[in-house]
């Protein structure tokens, strides 16, 4: 089942179990290094930057925190 998290529920979650679960826009913004929306939007269009496509639930982007998770680690394995 999909979930949306608030900031005090993501310090408590282990990382396997909480795959599935969804971040808003917001939130995923703060995770990626408190960028812009406009940030956002563009690397989803880049296709260097190969950010992770949002969910969309009634006209809103929401993003598996997996997904997330799996961007940022390979992003650090090619800057290294």
């Amino acid at each position: 089942m999909l979930q949306t998290i608030t900031s005090s529920q993501a310090v408590k979650t282990t990382p396997a179990a909480d795959d599935d679960t969804l971040l808003t826009s917001n939130q995923t913004r703060a995770r990626v290094g408190n960028v812009s929306n406009m940030c956002i939007w563009r690397w989803m269009r880049d296709e260097r930057v190969l950010f992770p496509q949002p969910i969309q639930i009634n006209r809103r982007n929401y993003w598996r925190l997996g997904d997330l998770r799996r961007w940022q680690a390979a992003r650090t394995q090619k800057a290294a």
